[in-house]
């Protein structure tokens, strides 16, 4: 009796863990990190390149 209420758990955990594998992910994450230069450059005559 206890050995078929140990699979019975043992099987949900794994089912589960399988579904939160295989489900939709609904994360929102911030836009943050890199982003594009919009700006106009420095016209600063101090500085050769």
């Amino acid at each position: 009796m206890n050995i078929l209420k140990s699979v019975k758990e043992m099987m949900a955990y794994l089912t589960e863990a399988a579904g939160r594998m295989f489900v939709v992910s609904d994360d929102v994450y911030p836009s943050v990190g890199t982003q594009p230069f919009e700006g106009t450059p420095n016209k600063d005559p101090r500085r050769n390149h």
